[in-house]
């Protein structure tokens, strides 16, 4: 993907004070994460204000009252691990921070992420209310690649990066631009019964736009930084029996043909 030059990088520094910049991290997590992510954030030649949400970890009795066990069992192939939900508390955390905060969008890391093309980063920050633009409630700036190949449905440019919607909506929640009402419909679910990620491909359920930039302007560097906090809880909660993965299976035929007419519909 090429990346035009972006003349005058502070011509419209208000947009910057106006976007919100959220580190989310937990109690649990390495202060190198924070330190890390302050650092690759502080390197981009933009003149941002940085906040750190200090967010719940499994031991937090609170998370109990927002995960819904019997809904899970109906429409989800596994349990959510305790540490899955207080991680989806968090991006909580962040989204009711902006929608408290009188700001009209957030940027959100997860603190084990890194910069891996500065210019689009920077473009944007700089530029989100056009990537927010033409209704999009989030845009992810980091996708796990999938098996095969994903292609986009529709696509944009701003500011010479191309966006696109893909077809078959990837997981990955470490960077990603949210708008007021995007974090307002996300809210909306009152209690969650899938990761944070497994939500968002759900996006028709709470009329969510979402959009990403390929290619990963943004990593996931984890394992350089002591290794995933929530991969041991997650496995533990891998259930082996027959009849909930058949079931497992069928829900995810029955998400991919709801997102195959969904997207068409849309387009129309």
């Amino acid at each position: 993907m090429f990346l035009a030059p972006i003349p005058n990088m502070h011509e419209n520094d208000q947009n910057t004070t106006e976007l919100l910049v959220l580190i989310i991290t937990c109690r649990k997590s390495p202060p190198a994460r924070v330190l890390s992510a302050r650092a690759e954030l502080e390197a981009l030649n933009l003149p941002i204000e940085i906040e750190v949400l200090d967010g719940y970890v499994s031991e937090d009795d609170c998370i109990d009252a927002i995960y819904d066990a019997k809904t899970n069992r109906r429409r989800v192939k596994r349990p959510i691990s305790r540490s899955e939900i207080a991680v989806y508390a968090t991006h909580r955390m962040a989204w009711k921070r902006l929608t408290e905060s009188g700001h009209p969008a957030a940027i959100v890391f997860e603190d084990d992420f890194a910069v891996r093309k500065p210019k689009i980063v920077e473009a944007s920050i700089q530029f989100w209310r056009e990537f927010l633009g033409d209704g999009r409630d989030m845009v992810k700036l980091f996708d796990f690649e999938k098996r095969k190949r994903n292609n986009a449905v529709c696509s944009a440019r701003v500011r010479e990066v191309d966006l696109v919607k893909w077809s078959a909506p990837s997981a990955g929640m470490v960077a990603y631009l949210i708008s007021h009402d995007g974090a307002q419909k996300f809210l909306s679910r009152k209690r969650i019964f899938r990761q944070v990620d497994e939500d968002a491909k759900y996006f028709w359920e709470l009329g969510l736009n979402i959009w990403s930039i390929p290619d990963n302007p943004v990593a996931e560097i984890s394992n350089a930084l002591g290794g995933s906090l929530v991969e041991a809880d997650r496995q533990s909660h891998r259930e082996r029996r027959f009849l909930r993965s058949l079931w497992g299976n069928l829900l995810v035929l029955d998400r991919k043909l709801r997102t195959w007419i969904y997207l068409r519909v849309a387009r129309h």
